[in-house]
């Protein structure tokens, strides 16, 4: 359908003409998503780091879209804060006085098993193959930022994050992660967190230890800044 060989009325007929092809994706292919809306929930945890230039690196960074954090425009309930597209907005937010911080980004790299390449079509394609076809609007969202990911991209290394990331932090480093830590068992998590120790690491995850909690929880280096984000990055509880 995203080829333009087949409309939504013809998707019976499209699952038989290209059943292979089909078939020989869903195997050999991973789910490749990058939710940009979850740099609206990044974006304050990033400006509580302070004024300094920083170096971003994502862990599992899928395309990288998210290290375009600082290229976006927001809006909280609480305040505004950037003048690029997309328009990212939800409920909730930091301290009016946070969002009259600046960000320094210096240099965006990403680690992921198997990066996407959305300079290319079949890279933008990929991403937007796994948006629900009734979700317009974050179709739109993600044609945005992979537009401004085109204009710079960022440095995607391919590979385990685990034993790279490590290796490329330095005294500037932010490391972050969003929705990625959980599919990693416990003892790769904590071999994560043992290589870590020291660096800054701004996490965008559900807590490990509670399956039923609704959401993802903001934190810098184990510091919790909002409590109950969205999955999609569309409200949050900002902690006092």
């Amino acid at each position: 359908m995203l080829g333009g060989e087949a409309s939504w009325d013809e998707v019976d007929r499209a699952l038989d003409t290209h059943a292979e092809f089909l078939a020989r994706f869903v195997t050999e292919q991973p789910v490749q998503t990058n939710e940009v809306a979850r740099a609206w929930a990044l974006l304050p945890g990033l400006l509580c780091v302070g004024p300094e230039p920083i170096e971003l690196l994502e862990l599992g960074s899928s395309a990288g879209l998210l290290l375009g954090v600082d290229r976006y425009r927001y809006r909280y309930d609480t305040g505004s804060w950037g003048n690029g597209r997309p328009l990212l907005h939800g409920h909730g937010g930091p301290p009016p006085s946070l969002l009259e911080r600046g960000l320094d980004v210096v240099r965006r790299r990403g680690v992921d098993s198997h990066p996407v390449d959305v300079t290319t079509d079949e890279g933008a394609r990929l991403l937007e193959a796994f948006v629900w076809p009734d979700q317009t609007e974050r179709l739109e969202r993600l044609r945005e930022a992979i537009a401004v990911g085109r204009a710079d991209p960022p440095e995607l290394v391919a590979g385990d994050y685990v034993e790279l990331a490590p290796e490329l932090v330095n005294e500037r480093t932010v490391v972050f992660s969003a929705v990625t830590t959980v599919y990693l068992d416990d003892a790769r998590y904590a071999e994560l967190v043992e290589r870590l120790r020291g660096v800054r690491w701004l996490s965008l995850e559900g807590p490990r230890r509670d399956r039923g909690y609704d959401g993802m929880r903001l934190e810098l280096g184990g510091r919790v800044l909002a409590e109950h984000v969205d999955f999609h990055g569309t409200s949050m509880e900002w902690v006092p």
